[in-house]
């Protein structure tokens, strides 16, 4: 990095620009302010000024330098003797990045050099860098989805609180909306895991479950969900027949919702996706159809909560919850779930295979499982 010194005490300057080559940097020394402007034309990357000059000070330097294209943006750091308030505020005033009070130690010059290049890199940068930072702690892959947005929210407002003397009012918008960005992800990872042991809990429960839905009605409200959050409601075809099974709405059309999720991250935008619910006699079945890379018969017999396959080729698996929380799903109503490869390898079939209850008589529904009668309603 070059680095301007201005400073017209000679001791001074020769001993810092010692201390910076030392540390791998290279040195533009100026005498006074004069020289200093010339040297800048040059554009270093960093400058330190002394604030008590003769003929041309501190401050009027960093007017000068300022108006120079090349010097626009680099990090301007104030020596000063003096440790009057008034004096800093002014240099902060102008738009000086820090001020340095002499005497100094090495320390306190190398720590305002990395605190400065590091302000400098983009916000989601940095923030990207602390995240990393926070995952590399963490072992099995799926914790890395969980901790990823949290850590980005602790990140945005380590930011602040170390910067919060000199962070600008656009930064602190983007560090805003970072943090944002980051709790409202981390909400939605919250309510997933706590609506898979939600249904985990209602298994080992069933005898007293009795909850009903129309599966059309939680079929749709499912579907627009994961439609409205990918933004691919043209690559969707939907055809839900009316039909009551045991399931509450809500952990259905969380169930679907998952299903067409996992459909849309596994495909591209264009191919088609398919939902499809069909009444048949004394069953509803749900199929979810996508046109992606697919699993093995394997990977399809293993699936389960916190599972993850291809993770490699596929950055997008979230906590590996989407499957088990439809698997919950059916199972919580007495039914069965099974995924099966696409046709000819190519894609992934998801089926639902639920018991329907009762039979639509003059609107209303009959107690009890239907066991006959033609599909249809």
């Amino acid at each position: 990095m070059n680095i301007l010194i201005v400073e017209d005490d000679e001791a001074i300057r020769t001993g810092l620009g010692l201390l910076l080559e030392l540390n791998g940097h290279n040195v533009l020394a100026a005498a006074d302010g004069f020289e200093a402007i010339k040297l800048a034309e040059r554009g270093p990357h960093f400058i330190f000024c002394d604030i008590g000059m003769p003929g041309m000070d501190g401050y009027q330097v960093f007017d000068e330098i300022q108006k120079l294209p090349q010097c626009h943006g680099i990090p301007f750091v104030f020596l000063t003797a003096m440790t009057d308030r008034e004096s800093q505020r002014h240099g902060m005033t102008l738009g000086a990045d820090d001020f340095i009070t002499k005497p100094f130690a090495e320390r306190e010059i190398l720590a305002v050099i990395e605190a400065r290049i590091r302000r400098q890199k983009p916000l989601r940068e940095r923030i990207e860098a602390l995240v990393a930072d926070r995952c590399r702690e963490v072992g099995a892959e799926w914790s890395h989805e969980l901790m990823t947005p949290l850590t980005g929210v602790l990140g945005g407002l380590e930011l602040i609180e170390s910067e919060i003397d000199s962070v600008k009012p656009d930064e602190l918008k983007d560090l805003l909306a970072i943090i944002r960005s980051g709790a409202e992800r981390q909400y939605q990872l919250s309510k997933k895991i706590m609506l898979y042991f939600e249904l985990e809990r209602l298994k080992m429960s069933r005898a007293a479950y009795t909850a009903r839905c129309d599966a059309s009605v939680a079929i749709a409200a499912g579907v627009s969900a994961a439609a409205q959050r990918f933004t691919r409601g043209t690559d969707l075809t939907v055809s839900a027949a009316e039909g009551t099974v045991a399931l509450d709405g809500a952990h259905l059309s969380a169930a679907i919702a998952e299903l067409v999720a996992n459909a849309f991250i596994f495909s591209k935008p264009g191919e088609p996706v398919t939902v499809m619910g069909v009444a048949l006699p004394g069953r509803y079945r749900i199929e979810v159809a996508d046109l992606g890379p697919g699993m093995s018969p394997e990977q399809c017999a293993r699936v389960g909560a916190f599972q993850q396959f291809g993770r490699a080729q596929q950055n997008q698996q979230g906590l590996g919850l989407g499957l088990a929380i439809a698997r919950a799903a059916a199972e919580i109503a007495g039914g069965q779930f099974l995924v099966q490869a696409g046709v000819e390898g190519r894609g992934l079939h998801v089926t639902l295979d639920l018991p329907r209850y009762g039979r639509r008589i003059a609107g209303s529904d009959v107690s009890g499982p239907e066991t006959g009668g033609k599909g249809g309603e």
